[in-house]
């Protein structure tokens, strides 16, 4: 199986696909659209896309990609990776010599409070792992990474601090993406929809409770604006369920019913 992901070796999204599938063969795309379009071309089985982090929030475009591509890909699936920060550099260095910190922006953002009590600056760059390579080409011991200890051993680079996250329970959240729908299966599910709504006093207030009148529990809410209009907007939300179980098929028909449109972005075993 040829899994695509975000980054390059080394990355927390390559390590989140060999936690959730042992064995499979990576595929490293720059950008996240470049992993969506991968996929649609088809020169990869399944995508794994992180969606939310337990402190930074929400990944936006990995949502607005879903949108983007509705009824063409599917979410099958869920993994939740623990993310445990690494401060690296050149060999020789040590962290007082550090003065910037390069990595993916949702990294500097998780590791903000321990990077400014030691004064170095956080330097933006596409890739947590890509970063780690930069440093590991530039050689310049005032330059450091923020990456995993995978990164470290990739690139051949000093592991100076562990666990420099804020928060003690970083945790993100990735999905599975792929060509088709899973069945419903013996377990828990989750469903992601999106949808929007008139823009009317109680639209949205109307369209959860098609889901609250059948006891559908939601698991997530989120507003985003809609590409090409003027303050309009989307709502994406998690559920209890799997789209396909009655009391869920019904309340999806429903909120049809009070909205402009709805889509369903899949539906899969619950694991987070």
């Amino acid at each position: 199986m040829r899994v695509v992901f975000q980054g390059e070796p080394g990355a927390y999204s390559e390590q989140a696909l060999i936690e959730a599938m042992p064995g499979a063969d990576s595929v490293p795309r720059p950008l996240l659209r470049d992993v969506f379009e991968t996929l649609v071309r088809e020169e990869a089985d399944v995508a794994v896309v992180p969606c939310e982090n337990s402190q930074a929030g929400t990944i936006h475009q990995t949502y607005d990609l879903l949108l983007e591509h509705a009824g063409r890909l599917h979410i099958t699936g869920e993994h939740e990776l623990r993310v445990r920060h690494c401060l690296l550099a050149p060999l020789g260095a040590a962290t007082e010599t550090i003065e910037r910190a390069y990595s993916h922006p949702q990294a500097l953002d998780q590791t903000a409070g321990w990077l400014r009590e030691r004064g170095i600056q956080a330097v933006s760059y596409h890739d947590t792992a890509g970063a780690a390579r930069w440093v590991a080409e530039a050689g310049d011991p005032t330059c450091g990474a923020v990456a995993s200890s995978r990164a470290a051993e990739v690139y051949g680079l000093a592991v100076l601090a562990k666990g420099i996250e804020d928060n003690p329970t970083n945790r993100t959240r990735f999905l599975v993406v792929a060509h088709h729908a899973v069945p419903q299966a013996e377990v828990e599910g989750k469903t992601s929809l999106v949808f929007s709504t008139a823009n009317r006093p109680g639209a949205l207030h109307r369209a959860l409770g098609c889901l609250a009148a059948r006891d559908v529990n939601l698991l997530k809410l989120e507003s985003r604006p809609m590409r090409g209009e003027g303050w309009e907007y989307v709502f994406y939300v998690d559920c209890v369920g799997w789209a396909t179980e009655p009391a869920l098929s019904s309340a999806i028909r429903e909120v049809e019913r009070e909205t402009a449109w709805v889509r369903v972005l899949g539906a899969y075993p619950r694991s987070v």
